[in-house]
């Protein structure tokens, strides 16, 4: 009896598994039909009035972009200023202070930057987007598109992310500068290093492939993160669904975005081994 009730639970461990896997390969196939008639749609711009496009792209811009900025900086020069600190404080101990500067690139403008500039534009923008396309899809107002001839998809989706691929590449930036002028500053109450030695070993540390990564990573990023607040925003059948697909883009997206930037992340290192 005993096993029979093992060989039991391993089948349904099995099954459960297999049900796992199936949901997961019927979600990427149905995702990937959803970026595809996105760029079909792209035959029908001509037949949309590109003022109205681009007053989205602004409102957008605004929201995701100049709205969140306050909120980066003063994250950049807290994240800054604890890395410059522990850095500066930890580094002569092992002898490789003259690395000092490749630390920093490595840690705040490769990775830090764009992951922590990429969670909050998620827990803004992400949850924001998500909510308000569910809202619009409950209320009829995606409906009203279709009927009126207009591709939502073109219409709601594709100046989004325009929108958030140059917010996100924007606050990557500003988040880069800032975590590294106000970490400095307050590092500043800590230890001292010459702010000419400091800004000359960061820039000599700057390479090309440091710039190559956040560029593809803030890209990726702009586009991911509206891409599917759109998908699961435009889910929910009943007001009563809206919560739940709003986490689960927020969820999703949160993992995607960890994982892609893992990839990135790992594919610029072991070319640079080669």
């Amino acid at each position: 009896m005993a096993g029979e009730q093992n060989i039991g639970s391993g089948g349904g461990a099995v099954a459960y598994v297999g049900e796992a896997v199936i949901r997961f390969w019927g979600g990427v196939k149905d995702f990937g039909a959803y970026v595809a008639s996105i760029v079909v749609s792209f035959r029908s711009l001509r037949f949309i009035r590109m003022r109205s496009i681009y007053a989205i792209i602004l409102r957008q811009t605004v929201f995701t972009g100049i709205d969140a900025l306050p909120f980066v900086i003063i994250v950049a020069v807290l994240v800054g200023g604890v890395v410059i600190i522990q850095g500066m404080t930890n580094l002569p101990r092992f002898g490789i202070e003259g690395y000092f500067g490749n630390l920093l690139v490595i840690i705040i403008a490769r990775e830090l930057g764009p992951l922590v500039t990429a969670l909050i534009v998620i827990s803004r923008s992400g949850t924001a987007v998500a909510t308000e396309i569910a809202t619009q899809k409950w209320s009829r107002e995606i409906l009203s598109l279709e009927i009126a001839g207009i591709d939502p998809r073109l219409y709601i989706v594709f100046p989004r992310i325009v929108a958030s691929t140059l917010s996100v590449f924007s606050l990557i930036l500003f988040f880069d500068i800032v975590a590294f002028m106000g970490g400095y500053i307050i590092s500043l109450t800590s230890i001292y290093v010459p702010v000419d030695t400091f800004f000359q070993n960061l820039a000599a540390s700057f390479t090309l492939t440091d710039l190559l990564s956040t560029v593809i990573k803030s890209i990726l990023f702009g586009v991911l993160i509206p891409l599917i607040a759109c998908y699961y925003g435009m889910m929910p059948r009943s007001k009563f669904e809206i919560p739940i697909f709003v986490s689960r883009a927020v969820s999703r997206t949160l993992f995607f975005v960890i994982v892609l930037n893992v990839i990135v992340s790992a594919s610029f290192y072991f070319t640079w081994l080669e």
